[in-house]
């Protein structure tokens, strides 16, 4: 008996499975020995983040407490697509035989991948930059979308997943008050979101606004990143499914 491996890629419908069958070849039949596949996340993210804030907008005006869930899940959903494209690019697309990038580009990513030599501190949009970097492609600016907006993204996912209470004057029977300068979230998100002078976190910012912002603002850096880096992630990041 011998053992034959047969290796096959599928990049259909924006799904890349990778893998090999291994085959023990008989005299008269062929037996499958094992089966190894390979899995990601970053398209199945997207659109379970799209998801997300299609279900926050359906019920605009509905339950709150469902609303706040739909809206809470896009965002993290939305961050967690980043950072499953962003480890995609490193351990898959970045050093495939179709990627443009140069061998030694290659053996530098490779080797942060294999030595686990990313710097320590630095959050996912920092990571793209590096990647950005090391391709000799231009990194983002951090005061310049579509940079801004997606750390804003961040800075909300963060408090999503890390929270803690406090308390906030909701209501100040000054007309000259700006409510909205007690958070440097809502500040943050202000412009982004049309907050106005009595608006404070979480109340005026977990809406179905903010759900589809954050689904948008995180596609088109990801986006982005794909024009600038050259290397598909194997599936459309025009807002297309």
């Amino acid at each position: 008996m011998a053992a034959l491996v047969c290796r096959r890629e599928n990049n259909a419908g924006g799904w890349s499975l990778w893998g090999h069958i291994e085959l023990i070849l008989g005299e008269d039949q062929v037996t499958v020995s094992r089966i190894t596949c390979g899995f990601r996340f970053a398209v199945e993210l997207m659109f379970a983040a799209r998801l997300m804030a299609n279900k926050a907008r359906s019920i605009a005006d509905g339950d709150k407490f469902e609303r706040l869930a739909f809206v809470t899940a896009a965002v993290i959903l939305a961050c967690s697509f980043l950072e499953a494209g962003l480890n995609e690019f490193i351990f898959l697309n970045a050093t495939s035989k179709e990627s443009p990038l140069s061998d030694a580009q290659k053996a530098v990513i490779e080797a942060i991948r294999s030595e686990g030599l990313r710097p320590r501190g630095q959050h996912t949009l920092q990571l793209f930059n590096m990647m950005l970097r090391i391709s000799k492609k231009e990194p983002f600016r951090k005061n310049e979308e579509p940079y801004r907006a997606t750390d804003a993204v961040r800075n909300l996912r963060n408090l999503l997943v890390h929270p803690k209470p406090g308390y906030i004057t909701t209501f100040s029977d000054d007309p000259n008050e700006d409510l909205s300068q007690q958070q440097p979230i809502a500040k943050q998100l202000r412009d982004y979101l049309d907050l106005d002078r009595s608006a404070t976190f979480p109340r005026d910012i977990l809406t179905s606004k903010c759900a589809t912002w954050a689904v948008r603002s995180c596609e088109s850096f990801f986006r982005e990143f794909v024009k600038r880096s050259g290397v598909s992630p194997g599936f459309l990041t025009d807002g297309r499914l």
